[in-house]
């Protein structure tokens, strides 16, 4: 939108310089001639100067003004879109939620072998559908530039929360408990969750470990597997709805990862590893 009204403006701006130097120059030599024929020949020339300036301006205020209306049509369309996703996604979390409780309660009540691999089945795909569900709530919000709720947590608060969360995984904390950052908590887990499940669906990952370092003020979390890894361009790896191979998901999750840590003024890096994948989220220390 805003780009297209930068366009109008200067492209009517351009025009009008053009219509008014034609103009002057045509008008400076009507001044200066002497002959009466060379003058009538020079107001013809003018007043044609003055038809196709005035054209030329009326095409470009026309194009300007369809570019504008078309812009704010799409931005329209993308609102609703977004609004469509966080409604869609506010109103699934709830039954989900309910039906893995179920699940869960009935496999720790399940004592036949079957039935307990059938349940395992339901309980993992409902917590893809979870995951998929989270990605499109965050989707929905960065597209429509919500911002984060930004608070200062410890490491020892990040670390015994998130425990609960995925107790599989391997901590490796090389920096002082007391250390803190600036995070919204909620999308940090999401980004967490986020990148476990990529290794353990599309790396077949066993096991994670995440490490905690410090660094000039700069505290990374270091996310290691010991999955297939990744081989190809890592640059293309952020870009969403690329598929890498025929296994490979649809990159949103990567995606987010990348705009989230971005919003909580950290970067994403992916360091080279002779085994597994590396991720690694840099975030500033808090004083």
């Amino acid at each position: 939108m805003f780009f297209s009204l930068a366009w109008l403006f200067l492209t009517l701006s351009l025009g009008v310089w053009w219509w008014i130097l034609g103009f002057r120059q045509a008008k400076t030599i009507s001044e200066i001639s002497i002959s009466a024929a060379r003058q009538v020949e020079l107001n013809r020339v003018n007043r044609m100067l003055q038809l196709e300036g005035s054209f030329f301006l009326s095409m470009l205020t026309l194009g300007g003004v369809t570019l504008a209306v078309l812009s704010y049509r799409d931005h329209k369309r993308s609102k609703l879109i977004s609004d469509f996703f966080s409604t869609v996604t506010h109103e699934m979390k709830t039954p989900i939620a309910s039906l893995q409780l179920q699940v869960e309660v009935l496999l720790e009540n399940s004592k036949e072998p079957e039935l307990k691999r059938k349940l395992e089945k339901i309980w993992k795909e409902n917590q893809r559908i979870e995951s998929q569900m989270g990605n499109a709530f965050y989707l929905a919000s960065l597209m429509q530039g919500e911002s984060l709720y930004m608070e200062s947590i410890s490491i020892a608060d990040l670390c015994e929360s998130y425990s609960h969360h995925e107790p599989n995984l391997i901590w490796n904390v090389s920096v002082p408990k007391a250390t803190r950052v600036r995070i919204d908590k909620k999308a940090f887990f999401a980004m967490l969750k986020n990148l476990s499940e990529n290794a353990k669906r599309h790396g077949k990952a066993n096991s994670i470990k995440l490490s905690i370092t410090k660094e000039n003020k700069q505290i990374s979390f270091l996310l290691e597997d010991d999955g297939t890894g990744f081989v190809g361009n890592k640059k293309n790896l952020t870009l969403p709805f690329l598929r890498h191979s025929k296994t490979s998901g649809s990159g949103i999750g990567l995606y987010i990862v990348k705009k989230l840590i971005e919003k909580m003024k950290g970067h994403l890096e992916f360091p080279n590893s002779s085994s597994g994948f590396q991720v690694k989220l840099n975030l500033k220390e808090v004083p």
